[in-house]
């Protein structure tokens, strides 16, 4: 149920820059376009530079999903992919007609813009810390960034 859901949101964002296209999909299975890249969340393990471009890119992205009539949910670190041309690529859309409003882009956003920005913080941070600041996030245990 889950693949076929996703499968007809996919259908919807077929022909934008930002989502993989969908060729084929059953009751369990999507076949879409393999988007070879790096997410964010490696792109911080890594030390890769995520830039201000990558970002106006999510939001591009989002917005176009949304007057599409769509309600992006679960957009995270590992559901964006930097390509290796440097465009955006968003992947895991099966929760983008979610009812209820996401605030997980705009506090990513809100992080990026505050602290990763910052010309003191580090650029590189270690998966564990990594996976610890995400468990914190889940638990709603951080403070509000925006």
């Amino acid at each position: 149920v889950i693949a076929a859901e996703e499968a007809e949101i996919y259908k919807e964002l077929t022909d934008t820059p930002f989502f993989p296209h969908l060729y084929d999909s059953g009751s369990n299975y999507l076949v879409i376009d393999y988007v070879q890249g790096t997410t964010l969340f490696n792109c911080l393990i890594e030390g890769i530079p995520i830039e201000n471009s990558h970002i106006k890119e999510v939001d591009d992205a989002l917005q176009l999903a949304r007057e599409r009539g769509l309600n992006p949910s679960d957009i995270h670190l590992r559901n964006i992919i930097v390509t290796p041309e440097g465009s955006v690529r968003l992947i895991d859309v099966a929760r983008f007609r979610q009812t209820k409003n996401c605030s997980q882009w705009g506090d990513l956003k809100a992080a990026f813009y505050k602290f990763y920005n910052h010309r003191l913080f580090p650029k590189k941070i270690p998966q564990k810390a990594m996976d610890l600041i995400a468990f914190f996030y889940k638990k709603g245990l951080l403070p509000a960034i925006n």
